[in-house]
């Protein structure tokens, strides 16, 4: 996250990374310390013990999210990665349960990687030794994997639809750690000025619509015995709970949109990351990855 200090006085930090700004201030005033951003007072921990204490001796005390301007902009509450409360504990409740479901954490979802690893393989030998970019092939495996337990498909890794999908994805990700968002999230009446604000409101607009048309696709097929995705689960859950209340209070269209974008956006940018560090680091101790490729066995996941 980039840290952009404009009315107060540090203003040497300008353009430095948060974490480094905090490491100093911590040296200064100790683990626990308060900072202002913008209008907004804000208490920054800092140390393994003094973090650990707080998120698991305290867990409950720090379980909600901060209000963060931009993300209450984009997710308005709901979904399950930026919501607090009641909310966030049924569509976590919710969404833990179906995706074990789905195959979570079992062996199904172990045999849905190898499949996505073998189609991944190909794509790299078709390069045939030449260089190319990595990011946008291993964004593609990694969220087919997230795609085939919410949509019960995958695409290929050229299609048009899912290609523009990942780059909205990937671009308000970016986005999120720009000066211009961190000025926003400081000063939100500031928003109407800066145009990283609105690409990141276009972008989710265009993936929201995207969801939509799915899940009416999915509703007109939907089969309460033959259940085939998270959606298909959640559009029965749907059902179920507006017969039993007229005022089904979570589970509606708006948090499904949201928490269908959350598990694809919050589950590939990770995942792909990490494992594009993977091959760096394979490249980097060839001796390592000849060790590994020897072993002749499938990973176990």
């Amino acid at each position: 996250m980039i840290y952009i200090n404009i009315f107060w006085g540090y203003t040497r930090t300008l353009f430095l990374t948060f974490s480094s700004v905090e490491f100093q201030l911590s040296k200064q005033y100790g683990p626990v310390f308060s900072i202002q951003m913008g209008p907004r007072k804000t208490v920054v921990l800092t140390g393994y013990e003094t973090v650990k204490e707080a998120l698991v001796n305290h867990a409950d005390a720090f379980a909600d999210r901060p209000i963060v301007p931009m993300f209450q902009e984009l997710a308005q509450g709901l979904g399950v990665t930026l919501s607090n409360g009641e909310n966030w504990k049924v569509m976590r409740r919710f969404a833990l349960s179906t995706l074990r479901d789905y195959g979570m954490g079992k062996r199904t979802i172990e045999d849905r990687i190898v499949e996505e690893c073998s189609v991944l393989i190909k794509k790299f030998e078709s390069y045939e030794g030449s260089p190319f970019e990595t990011t946008s092939i291993m964004n593609a495996a990694v969220a087919n994997i997230i795609v085939s337990i919410l949509l019960d498909k995958r695409f290929d890794y050229e299609d048009s639809t899912y290609i523009r999908l990942l780059k909205l994805i990937n671009e308000n990700i970016r986005l999120f750690g720009s000066p211009s968002v961190t000025l926003y999230n400081m000063f939100p009446a500031l928003g109407f000025l800066l145009g990283a604000r609105k690409t990141v409101i276009q972008n989710r607009d265009e993936l929201f619509a995207f969801i939509n048309a799915t899940f009416i696709k999915h509703l007109r097929d939907l089969d309460e015995n033959d259940q085939r995705s998270f959606i298909d689960t959640f559009l029965i859950r749907q059902q179920e709970e507006e017969k039993k209340n007229k005022t089904n209070a979570y589970f509606h269209n708006r948090n499904l949109i949201v928490i269908v974008a959350n598990l694809f956006a919050a589950g590939m940018e990770t995942i792909s990351t990490t494992l594009r560090w993977g091959l760096l680091l394979m490249m980097k101790y060839p001796e390592i990855q000849s060790e590994c490729f020897s072993l002749g066995w499938l990973p176990s996941f």
